[in-house]
């Protein structure tokens, strides 16, 4: 097998699986898990720990909208106390990006990187996507956070807009860059099937034996299963519980260590949702550089990013 670090780089960790959206490009709204809420004392749990052990990357968000969570500014609170020198990144869909919350957000620090998902440069193709969600309450409360981010003498966060390409709103890339101009960065994903569990959309049958979302990302739902991978949206390969075990015993645990082998020997009878997931199907003469790109991204992030915009920007085409 590969090898990875004794501690993964970036931590998933599902504050909720509640979404008050019903996007067309997830598989959220079919999820048939119970919806939760993840308890402050596991999320407390969970964060000493990648303070202890040096996390690069905390992600408190995954299959649902954190900003719903009650008392959501004291679980970035604890996050930034207890992992100081951790990567805080949320992703959100920007409709609960109230007011009081960007003030908190800003002037308390909570947030090095903040990745706003709008899958359209209009109003129609944006609501066409994002099914309940409101492109005009998105949009001025994202403006808002821009603007008084400018306004007051902080750093952070890095702000960027995000769009998953797929045919309905490929039409209006163009204006959403110029509907972003005030953002860090406007940045045009792939699409990807969810291992599965939504349609593949003509990606290709190209099927690799390195995927580095089990080499270098944990997955931690909001009841405190370990999913294999985010695409593990219903946990169905869990490899571990942090409500009884440390992140670093499920990271290392015979359970991990196995669906790595089944995917290094490209066993999908065993690994059906790796099988049927389409992130993994790259050109087999990309796999020496997918390994390498984690290393790479310490010390030369700058030509990383790079190759990777290039990279989406071919399988986008």
């Amino acid at each position: 097998m590969y090898r990875y670090p004794e501690f993964p780089d970036h931590v998933y960790v599902e504050l909720t699986n509640i979404c008050n959206a019903r996007c067309t490009i997830c598989a959220t709204p079919g999820m048939k898990r119970p919806r939760e809420i993840m308890s402050a004392e596991l999320f407390q749990k969970i964060v000493r720990e990648c303070g202890e052990r040096g996390a690069k990357k905390l992600l408190p968000f995954l299959h649902g909208e954190s900003l719903l969570v009650p008392g959501v500014l004291d679980y970035f609170r604890e996050a930034r106390r207890l992992a100081p020198q951790t990567h805080i990144n949320l992703t959100t869909n920007g409709s609960k990006l109230s007011e009081e919350l960007t003030e908190a957000f800003l002037q308390e620090e909570l947030l090095d990187s903040l990745i706003v998902s709008i899958d359209g440069g209009d109003k129609e193709t944006f609501e066409g996507i994002r099914l309940g969600l409101s492109y005009d309450e998105v949009r001025s409360n994202v403006q808002y956070f821009l603007k008084r981010r400018d306004e007051l003498p902080v750093k952070r966060p890095r702000v960027s807009i995000s769009m998953v390409t797929v045919d309905e709103n490929k039409h209006s890339r163009e204006q959403l860059r110029r509907e972003w101009e005030g953002a860090d960065e406007v940045r045009f994903s792939v699409y990807f099937n969810w291992a599965g569990k939504l349609e593949n959309r003509g990606r290709t049958p190209n099927k690799v034996n390195f995927c580095e979302r089990l080499y270098h990302y944990i997955t931690i739902l909001a009841d405190g299963r370990v999913a294999m991978c985010c695409f593990d949206s219903e946990a169905d390969y869990s490899v571990g519980d942090v409500r009884t075990q440390t992140i670093a015993e499920v990271w290392n645990s015979p359970d991990f260590d196995e669906k790595r082998r089944w995917l290094f020997n490209r066993e999908f009878d065993r690994l059906k949702i790796c099988g049927g997931c389409d992130y993994v199907n790259h050109p087999k003469w990309l796999t020496p550089m997918l390994r390498l790109r984690f290393p790479l991204e310490e010390t030369l992030p700058g030509l990383v990013g790079s190759l990777g915009n290039l990279y989406k920007r071919w399988l986008n085409r």
